[in-house]
């Protein structure tokens, strides 16, 4: 037999525990922001010693996810010239948002990066490029997908072409997000990305 009142505490402690796990479910998004703010400072710190070289916006999409980011590229802190060509290093700080399928829970998510990325040159205009960097998102769940970690590696392949007497260039890059099996589900997100930049050189 019941205890008169019992039924009063069982409802009164299963209405703290519900909002207990509210409250810490509400607190996660802050706890990623906060990550996502410091990797910012961190990467505006370090490209804030370096002269601009590019900015460039990029728009990316596949299979109903898309990729929108501005980029900012540093001049080569590394050159080396061939006989037919030219390799250069510099790094790359972005900032952007991924979105899911619409209609879907987690629509979007904010992130930020920084890339090492080496440029080929096969001719004084055109080129492949080849960045293989760290980025963190403001969460991890996109759509019907989830990332397990905030922290992301993210490698990009691309080619590009600078406007002869221009400052202008235009490029196609294919960049893969994963967290490299460190914790699952690891789904993984590609995006093939039409690049836009101007050249301050």
């Amino acid at each position: 037999m019941n205890r008169p009142g019992s039924g009063h505490h069982l409802t009164h402690r299963s209405l703290e525990k519900t909002i207990v796990m509210r409250t810490s479910s509400a607190s996660r998004p802050y706890a990623f922001s906060r990550h996502a703010l410091l990797a910012t400072i961190l990467a505006a710190t370090c490209l804030a010693q370096a002269r601009a070289s590019e900015l460039s916006a990029l728009w990316g999409a596949y299979r109903g996810y898309h990729n929108t980011a501005l980029a900012y590229q540093t001049d080569p802190f590394w050159v080396h010239d061939f006989a037919h060509g030219k390799l250069d290093l510099s790094l790359e700080g972005s900032v952007g948002q991924v979105t899911g399928p619409s209609g879907s829970d987690h629509q979007s998510l904010w992130h930020v990066g920084l890339t090492p990325m080496a440029r080929w040159w096969l001719t004084p205009q055109s080129g492949i490029e080849l960045g293989i960097g760290a980025n963190v998102f403001s969460g991890t769940h996109l759509g019907d997908k989830r990332i397990s970690t905030a922290y992301q590696f993210g490698d990009s392949i691309g080619v590009f072409h600078r406007f002869a007497s221009t400052p202008w260039s235009l490029g196609l890059r294919l960049t893969h997000y994963s967290n490299a099996d460190i914790k699952r589900p690891n789904p993984g997100q590609d995006y093939l990305q039409l690049r836009v930049a101007y050249n301050f050189d």
